[in-house]
């Protein structure tokens, strides 16, 4: 890991250590005294200008470097669009647009998109934390030409009926301002880059869901001694350790440049493996816990919930597996070179 990237990881450990906790994810409302510093401190620290090009008044780090970055936040369970605004930040650059001070959200799933007069009207589907922010990103297609829109937000929101932890919000807009609108670079795929920081998101939780099983077993006990004493449960927190490790080893597909962050395949390999690994890893905590973890003032069921949000989205694992197996089967090489070229 770069000294620089050492760096800004302590920073954001211990505005996300000293800020963020349970009580906060169960009972966040925007006009919070506590949501307000979290939101003041990130924005001051300018974290979430990581990935701006440097002329613009960013880091202009590779989103290889914030990996660590996104694990961390999925770690601590931050539920505010953090990430989000790193990559709507990120997009921006990209497009050569100086960055936000303020939190924003992103989608890529729109319908009948009509602009008007610089306004903007159409159906927004699937919005992360659009009650902390009050700007859109999204991606969407126009006459076969696909545009990268950053927008205010107004206009009817609903929220999705889930159980899930992040809310997420559907919107229907009328000629809402545009503040910024432009063609989207051929090169980038925000789709692609969308699913591999949800991959990488999944591995955080992950890891934390392991820590929470390793001390809830390492303090209950049961029959005069801890539950880490008895031979299923170390079988299932071995188990666990074990998908995490594989999970992790997945990501590896996206180091070394941007590029992999868009490739296809590059894509696959992680949202493949940390799909498998979230169903074991749901199935195993909870066994681990018993009762305790089903229990909303508990925080295991908020890290799960937030796993098996992102498995799912963009097509779960099953999906991902049928078209790695067409991309195999369209070129000549035999599998093992496949994977690791």
């Amino acid at each position: 890991m770069k000294d620089e990237v050492k760096i800004i990881l302590d920073i954001c450990d211990k505005i996300l250590l000293k800020n963020v906790d349970h009580h906060l994810r169960l009972s966040l409302e925007p006009n919070s005294t506590q949501f307000k510093t979290l939101k003041d401190e990130i924005i001051s620290s300018e974290l979430t200008k990581l990935l701006v090009k440097e002329d613009l008044g960013g880091a202009g780090m590779t989103l290889n470097d914030i990996i660590p970055i996104v694990q961390l936040s999925a770690q601590y369970g931050t539920p505010i669009p953090f990430i989000e605004t790193i990559i709507s930040n990120f997009l921006l650059s990209e497009l050569n647009i100086k960055p936000e001070n303020d939190f924003i959200t992103l989608t890529n799933k729109t319908e009948n998109i009509i602009i008007k007069k610089d306004k903007i009207s159409g159906n927004f589907k699937s919005i992360p934390y659009l009650n902390l922010a009050e700007k859109i990103l999204v991606e969407t297609e126009i006459k076969n030409q696909k545009y990268i829109i950053l927008f205010q937000k107004g206009g009817k929101l609903k929220l999705q009926k889930n159980f899930l932890s992040e809310p997420k919000f559907d919107l229907d807009a009328a000629e809402l301002e545009i503040i910024s609108m432009k063609e989207k670079p051929e090169q980038i795929d925000v789709q692609n880059l969308l699913i591999n920081v949800r991959s990488i998101q999944s591995f955080g939780a992950m890891e934390k869901i392991l820590k929470l099983c390793i001390e809830y077993c390492s303090q209950r006990k049961q029959f005069g001694r801890t539950l880490s004493k008895f031979q299923m449960i170390q079988n299932h927190i071995s188990e666990i350790a074990l998908e995490v490790a594989a999970s992790g080893a997945s990501l590896s597909t996206l180091k070394n440049n941007n590029k992999n962050f868009y490739n296809l395949k590059s894509t696959a390999i992680p949202k493949i493996r940390t799909g498998i690994a979230s169903g074991k890893v749901i199935a195993l905590s909870h066994q681990v816990h018993g009762a305790m973890g089903f229990t909303k003032e508990y925080e295991l069921s908020y890290f799960t919930k937030a796993l098996n949000s992102w498995r799912n989205e963009f097509g779960n694992e099953i999906y991902w597996q049928n078209i790695l197996g067409k991309l195999f089967l369209n070129q000549n090489k035999n599998l093992w070179e496949f994977l690791n070229h």
